[in-house]
């Protein structure tokens, strides 16, 4: 049996894309709902690591860690997702066991970084030899979700990690108009409190970096929200 990650979250959405991101590099990955489950899967399968998603258990989230560190032993990495405000939990979940600790919203590098090791545990590089990616286009604007990348008729775009979600989830459905609610949602935590004017900024932002190498795309619809054109329109000046 391939090495498997085990995912412990409520989130699919969340799910979907580490499972994604892990397949990507060679790792099998399924979700464990309830805590029972992954504790039973941990002894009863090849799990090379558990990531445990804390944003919705809280004070629980420690006493869960040190079960699978009891379980796993210590062939077994375990990765805790939190929020970046739990300071505090965090250090719990080091004593608790954990090996990493990963803040939401997740930064790309940390999660490479993560992948990395759990390769320098297997005997054996499982990497694919042609992976697949995950790409969305629209006009001529390509977001590569795998390897975190945007790029406008060719020249690469840089955007911050929260702007990277906010184009990223009007990428996935451009034709519809998105709320500022709905973007909230898509690029900050739950707990995070959002002013609707803080995503017109950030748009901004992702709208001047893409106008750098053509004309605009992000259609403002006033009093709802925003969407993409399918052609790109004229910089208005």
């Amino acid at each position: 049996m391939d090495a498997e990650v085990l995912i412990h979250t409520e989130n699919a959405e969340l799910f979907l894309l580490l499972k994604h991101v892990l397949e990507t590099e060679g790792f099998p990955a399924r979700i464990c709902v309830d805590p029972k489950e992954l504790l039973d899967a941990i002894q009863a399968e090849n799990a090379v690591a558990v990531l445990l998603d804390c944003s919705s258990r809280g004070e629980a989230a420690p006493g869960l860690c040190r079960q699978i560190r009891a379980a796993g032993g210590d062939n077994v990495t375990v990765a805790a997702l939190a929020n970046s405000l739990e300071a505090d939990l965090s250090r719990d979940l080091h004593a608790a066991g954990v090996d990493t600790v990963l803040f939401r919203p997740l930064k790309p590098i940390e999660m490479l970084s993560l992948l990395k090791r759990l390769h320098t545990k297997l005997p054996h590089d499982p990497r694919p030899r042609a992976a697949p990616e995950l790409i969305f286009r629209r006009a001529d604007i390509e977001i590569n979700v795998t390897r975190v990348r945007v790029t406008r008729n060719g020249h690469a775009v840089r955007l911050s990690a929260l702007q990277f979600r906010l184009l990223l989830h009007l990428m996935r459905t451009p034709d519809i108009v998105h709320s500022r609610e709905d973007l909230i949602a898509a690029g900050w935590p739950r707990e995070a409190e959002v002013e609707p004017r803080t995503v017109d900024i950030h748009i901004g932002h992702i709208r001047r970096a893409l106008n750098r190498y053509g004309p605009n795309i992000i259609r403002t619809v006033r009093s709802v929200g925003y969407s993409l054109d399918e052609v790109a329109q004229p910089v208005q000046k």
